[in-house]
């Protein structure tokens, strides 16, 4: 499986753990909502990475839904963190963070915008480059473990097409083939990548408290 296809499918399964590498605000006294292996995520972290899924999605959002989500996505990455480094698979170029930076900026209208936002989130641009760099890592470990091996060969594609006609009508196999694999790849990637982090979760020493309620 190709890297952007990989990269594609864990944008849209980890958006909301881009926030684990934040400083706690004074960690003594923030409440600690989770532990994974000792390492806390606060209160504040949880926050400010909720804040940014809320302006990434737009619209209106049910808040305490949208935390809880968040936990468990900020979960999911500190156990991957943890495993890459444990693996010493952990490194990435300053260079290629800064693309990251770049690609990043390019949602925004402006550099102005961009600035804003990272104002009302309470960041600085060194922590959201932190932030990409983990992201990084967590991308090419989970390609590394789980990208590299997902397969779909020609003959699963057919029995899909065969047994799905009705979705590809006017279209032959071999104009359909090419979506058709597209699709069970992704669908086989987000499979094998929760049972990863179900078989990484069940070896960790997880804890979680409840959140408080808005």
């Amino acid at each position: 499986m190709t890297r952007g296809a990989v990269v594609g499918r864990l944008f849209t399964m980890l958006v909301c753990v881009l926030f684990s590498a934040l400083p706690a605000l004074a960690e003594v006294l923030d409440h600690v909502v989770a532990s994974v292996n000792r390492e806390v995520i606060t209160l504040s972290e949880l926050r400010q990475a909720a804040d940014f899924n809320a302006a990434m999605q737009g619209g209106s959002v049910d808040r305490n839904h949208l935390e809880a989500e968040t936990l468990g996505g900020l979960i999911n990455r500190r156990l991957m963190l943890q495993e890459a480094r444990r693996l010493a698979f952990a490194e990435v170029s300053p260079r290629e963070i800064r693309g990251e930076m770049d690609a990043l900026k390019k949602r925004f209208p402006s550099e102005s915008d961009f600035t804003r936002f990272l104002l009302r989130l309470g960041m600085t641009e060194e922590q959201l480059m932190v932030m990409l760099g983990e992201r990084l890592i967590v991308e090419r470990f989970l390609e590394k473990k789980v990208g590299l091996f997902v397969r779909v060969s020609r003959e699963e594609v057919r029995a899909y097409y065969d047994a799905n006609s009705g979705e590809f009508t006017g279209r032959t196999f071999q104009e359909a083939s090419r979506s058709i694999a597209a699709m069970l790849s992704r669908r086989r990637t987000d499979q094998q990548i929760a049972q990863y982090l179900l078989n990484l979760r069940s070896r960790a020493d997880v804890r979680v408290n409840a959140l408080p309620r808005e």
